[in-house]
């Protein structure tokens, strides 16, 4: 269905993740699939006068959601566009009387106002790589499932609605069935029978509403091509060329993008249009590994290094004799005691801590070198994303605070005899698959990075390189944090770096690495990786460590604590922009 291209346009555009496969929505409908849309998703496209345009899923959470003036620019350009489902549903009852195609069941209680909230369509879902597959269960498809065992005797009214109430209750990545039914109606009788039949009648029976509205949609888009499309339609509306639009979708740079005017397959004011690896137009990515399509191996390993010294656990004497090196040391045996090297797997960390609530970082530019957001997520979703097969998302559990989130791993770690004599320790979880952790160093603490599974290539710059890393500015939040992407760091006798002596080592399960204040470091975790850090202050009459340095990260505190982060919050109460 679908082979035929009004007025010899591009084939349709359809933006589909976790509510209906491709393989299975290209036997609807011949498209170009595109992953869920996002902010410029829409625009990109709509350049590219394509006979029609579906929304069905859209990023929201991590990645700016896409924009309500970028489906008006593709209206006002005479495209067709339609939404059903998902974010699709979303933006099609907010557009509809602006000429976007609201399709199906989610879209029209939308319309109507039966449904309000934008959760109700949320899902937890794997990476591009794992196939979009949906690690939740949305809120409207528990509604049509109730609905459908109601209609079907299996359930009464009474413990429908308990259910559907309870469900809203949850945080959207928590949704499941196993989760919603476990304990329910334990103090009735009655209803603890009526669930036993739903779970009996589920999973044969569930109502999987967005699929069936996206196949609609898909189906309607069809029949519109087959019947030769028409001329294009006038847009009801002028379309305004705001500031707004050319600062955040079509930027600055582009004349004939302001003028809303630029021809297809070119670039328009930075907005780039990405292709696939073979060569033709593929599935657009939210970003690249590194912002800049190479793997997250680094040009770093092509930089002159001397090898961090190596020391077995029993020739050190306690943390002040750490101290006294003022050097990085990768230190044999430091963990042999502990039952984490043999116990710490997907497996295992979803029966000790899978319930819990965690701080993840995500990195909506596909890059471990650029910005982050914190999303909370239980650890079993979490695990889910990074056992996921293919590529991982770039999704982060690092620096959480292991004794206080997950007290229950504590039994299967012990302090290692290398920091005899440290003052108070602070214990930090890092978990992940294929992470870089951008070059940064500590200004208050000093750091034991014990590794319990995998591996991790460190490159460290002493505290004299420092002029030459290209800081964040001291009053900054990240002034520890160096702005060098070192992805894009070309090899060689030209490099930046030409002139720092850094150090490198591979730490292996099993070993820790000593990082003192002040030294910078990269650390890269190659695979499925998890570790620990002690973060302890430098015990009295320690090391000495250089003024300016000092100076720095002291004065830049007091800035950021009396000015920055004061007006920050003042700004963020101000404009709602607070959580």
């Amino acid at each position: 269905m679908g082979g035929v291209n009004p007025g010899g346009r591009r084939p349709p555009v359809v933006f589909l993740g976790p509510t209906l496969p491709v393989a299975e929505a290209a036997r609807i409908l011949a498209a170009d699939y595109r992953p869920p849309a996002e902010l410029g998703s829409v625009y990109r496209a709509a350049r590219e006068r394509p006979a029609a345009i579906g929304i069905v899923d859209g990023y929201f959470e991590r990645v700016p959601a896409v924009w309500h003036k970028e489906i008006l620019y593709a209206l006002s350009l005479g495209v067709r566009v339609y939404g059903a489902a998902s974010m699709g549903a979303l933006r099609a009852a907010e557009l509809a009387e602006f000429g976007m195609i609201p399709v199906g069941e989610v879209a029209e209680q939308y319309r109507l106002g039966v449904l309000t909230d934008d959760d109700e369509v949320a899902v937890l879902h794997a990476p591009t790589q794992g196939g979009y597959r949906p690690l939740s269960e949305p809120m409207v498809n528990i509604r049509a499932t109730l609905a459908a065992a109601v209609r079907e005797a299996v359930i009464g009214e009474e413990v429908a609605a308990a259910l559907a109430a309870r469900a809203k209750d949850m945080f959207y990545p928590d949704r499941e069935w196993g989760a919603l039914l476990d304990r329910a109606g334990a103090d009735d009788p009655a209803a603890a029978a009526q669930l036993a039949r739903l779970r009996a009648w589920l999973p044969a029976g569930a109502v999987d509403q967005k699929r069936l509205d996206a196949e609609r949609l898909l189906a309607e888009m069809g029949r519109w091509i087959e019947s030769g499309g028409g001329p294009p339609q006038v847009a009801p509306f002028p379309f305004e060329q705001t500031e707004n639009w050319r600062e955040l979708v079509v930027g600055d740079a582009g004349t004939a993008a302001r003028a809303g005017d630029t021809p297809p397959g070119t670039d328009a004011g930075g907005v780039v249009e990405r292709r696939s690896a073979r060569g033709g137009r593929g599935r657009e990515e939210s970003g690249a590994v590194n912002g800049d399509g190479r793997p997250a191996a680094a040009d770093w390993r092509g930089l002159r290094a001397g090898e961090v010294p190596r020391r077995h656990a029993d020739q050190i004497g306690g943390v002040r004799e750490l101290e006294r090196l003022r050097r990085p040391l990768l230190v044999e045996g430091a963990l042999d005691r502990w039952p984490a090297l043999d116990r710490w797997n997907p497996a295992y960390l979803r029966e000790k801590v899978g319930r819990t609530r965690v701080p993840v970082e995500f990195y909506p530019s596909g890059s471990y070198y650029g910005s982050w957001v914190q999303a909370p997520l239980r650890m079993d979703r979490y695990l889910d994303i990074l056992t996921s097969p293919g590529e991982a998302e770039r999704c982060y559990l690092a620096q959480v605070p292991l004794l206080d989130l997950l007290p229950e791993l504590a039994d299967d770690l012990s302090v290692p005899g290398c920091l005899a004599g440290a003052p108070e320790l602070g214990l930090a979880l890092f978990v992940g698959r294929d992470t870089v952790t951008a070059l940064h160093y500590h200004s208050n603490e000093q750091a034991l990075l014990c590794q319990v599974s995998g591996a991790k290539e460190v490159l460290l710059f002493p505290p004299s390189d420092h002029r030459h890393l290209n800081h964040h500015p001291w009053y900054s939040y990240r002034f520890n944090f160096s702005r060098i992407d070192f992805s894009a760091v070309p090899a060689g006798p030209n490099t930046p770096l030409r002139n720092t002596t850094p150090l490198r080592c591979t730490v292996r399960a099993g070993e820790a690495l000593y990082i003192p204040l002040y030294w910078g470091h990269l650390v890269e975790g190659p695979g499925t990786t998890s570790s620990v850090t002690f973060f302890w202050r430098p015990t009295a009459g320690g090391t000495w460590w250089p003024p300016a340095m000092r100076l720095r990260a002291a004065v830049g505190g007091a800035v950021r604590r009396r000015l920055v982060t004061p007006v920050g919050d003042a700004f963020s109460r101000r404009f709602g922009l607070g959580g």
